[in-house]
């Protein structure tokens, strides 16, 4: 199975921490005051023979209206950046043969690569401001509050030589919201910290089933020829090319494919940026004329057993997004594909 396709031009081609009890603290929940988010994941099929680190599962996009802000203590007079801090409660997840991972500003931070201790999570660019004139937790909270608004995605991977095997626990924390000293009061969360869970990973089973997955025109490049900038946008005046995905079922079982379409450069929901300053962008539109979300989840195809072949068609048009760049221009995107 070929787990990444992509389509040029567009190319769909153990140590123990120890807190202080003058450490830090950050209160950080969500706008409305919750102190968790869970997504259910549903149906999750992995393929047997799925190479070691392909992803099987995405969640949408998640946006999260925060409000975070320090307490009285040893350090109130220091900047405090927020932090995503990995796997909060300290549970094992490797003999499950999958792994967690944070999608955040297109970077994919995975369990492996971030924890929970103290300044070794995500930096998510936001800062509770120092308090040094502070004197009570009243001019803490006026002080140093926050309200960023952060968006992510969260993923799982096939991870590890063992084979996959059902997990023996429905939930998961992936992540906390927490400053620069770690955990506030340590993986028990006295002050409810925001924390993001997955539920539903009993889900999460093999397969003997595979898909192979054939971009047409091959080899996976929709070439739209020579375009012409005018003072309005492009001559033709909406350029646009059509491909498909060919799937092929190596199975005689039922099977649902679901996809996304991953791109490094993206600008809004829709745009596929061949560079960040083209001043154009790529829009993909399914078989009903709807544009396709770049970045996020969507059903490609359901397989009754009886069935083998599927083809999905698609189109790709050129979007003006201000005064487009003159010149050969070429965008990347990547097919990725999950089993449900």
């Amino acid at each position: 199975m070929r787990p990444w396709h992509a389509l040029s031009r567009l190319v769909l081609a153990a140590s123990l921490l120890t807190v202080s009890q003058f450490a830090s603290a950050m209160v950080c929940k969500a706008m409305d005051g919750s102190d968790s988010l869970s997504e259910y994941i549903g149906p999750v099929s992995v393929p047997d023979t799925v190479p070691d680190g392909t992803i099987i599962w995405r969640s949408k996009t998640h946006v999260v209206p925060a409000e975070c802000w320090k307490k009285l203590d040893l350090h109130s007079a220091e900047d405090d950046p927020i932090y995503f801090y990995g796997n909060p409660a300290g549970l094992n997840a490797t003999p499950w043969g999958i792994e967690f991972g944070l999608v955040y500003r297109g970077v994919t931070a995975w369990d492996g690569d971030w924890s929970s201790n103290p300044t070794q999570g995500v930096n998510s660019g936001f800062t509770s401001p120092g308090c040094p004139d502070a004197n009570s937790e009243a001019d803490m909270l006026a002080c140093s509050k926050v309200t960023p608004t952060i968006a992510f995605q969260v993923v799982i991977r096939k991870r590890g030589l063992l084979p996959l095997q059902r997990p023996s626990q429905d939930t998961y924390d992936v992540f906390q919201f927490d400053g620069l000293y770690g955990l506030n009061g340590g993986p028990s969360n006295p002050d409810g910290n925001f924390r993001f869970r997955l539920s539903g990973l009993q889900n999460i089973v093999g397969t003997a089933c595979t898909v192979d997955v054939t971009v047409t025109p091959e080899p996976g490049i929709v070439d739209f020829g020579v375009v012409q900038k005018t003072p309005t946008g492009f001559s033709p005046p909406n350029p646009s090319k059509p491909f498909s995905l060919a799937l092929e079922k190596k199975c005689s079982s039922a099977i649902n494919i679901g996809a996304t379409l991953v791109t490094a450069n993206q600008q809004g929901l829709y745009n596929i940026l061949p560079a960040a300053d083209s001043q154009f962008g790529i829009q993909v539109r399914d078989a009903r004329n709807n544009l396709v979300q770049v970045n996020e989840p969507f059903a490609l195809a359901n397989f009754p057993a009886d069935v083998s072949h599927i083809d999905v068609p698609f189109s790709a048009s050129l979007v003006s997004l201000g005064d487009p760049e003159v010149g050969r221009f070429e965008a990347i995107m990547v097919v990725q594909i999950v089993y449900y």
